[in-house]
């Protein structure tokens, strides 16, 4: 999810259209409209044209926290993500962070959970650096963990979302 402020100028011209429009309504109608009323269609309208006055040089900025703003900053610094498949609902994160410890630093362990049950759904997610991530991937790919042989590749990027 993305987020993009509007810029100052669009912001200001969306209260001039507000105003312009509350006024033209108090006119038309005199002292028998109702003031809220007529202040709120004059915001709904200027706020509809404000927002079709987009800035076409501004880009979304991705919100700290979310998957654009972490994959973006984490591509650049030679970080692989990692997909580690077939994972035992018994595995605990801290164990699978420990197997991939031993080819080198675990940024992060990601194992992915069922938002209806809260139950893992058996696959997660290991990031690494670059050189630590292939050596991890070609030494641990089929090796049994608790009980069950890991599907590990490199995990693929996540088409983005269309925004509406």
């Amino acid at each position: 999810m993305t987020f993009r402020a509007p810029s100052l100028l669009t912001y200001f011209l969306s209260l001039i259209i507000a105003a312009i429009v509350g006024g033209l309504a108090w006119l038309v109608l005199g002292d028998s409209g109702n003031t809220l009323l007529l202040l709120g269609a004059g915001l709904v309208i200027g706020h509809f044209f404000g927002s079709c006055l987009r800035d076409t040089e501004a880009k979304p900025v991705p919100v700290a926290g979310t998957r654009a703003a972490s994959s973006t900053a984490r591509n650049n610094n030679g970080i692989k993500s990692i997909y580690v498949g077939n994972v035992a609902f018994s595995a605990p994160r801290e164990a699978l962070q420990e197997l991939f410890e031993g080819y080198g630093r675990v940024i992060s362990v990601r194992l992915m959970m069922d938002r209806a049950t809260r139950r893992p759904r058996g696959y997660g997610f290991v990031e690494m650096e670059s050189r630590a991530a292939d050596a991890a991937i070609s030494a641990l790919d089929g090796r049994e963990f608790f009980g069950r042989n890991l599907r590990v590749n490199e995990a693929k990027q996540q088409s983005p979302r269309r925004e509406d």
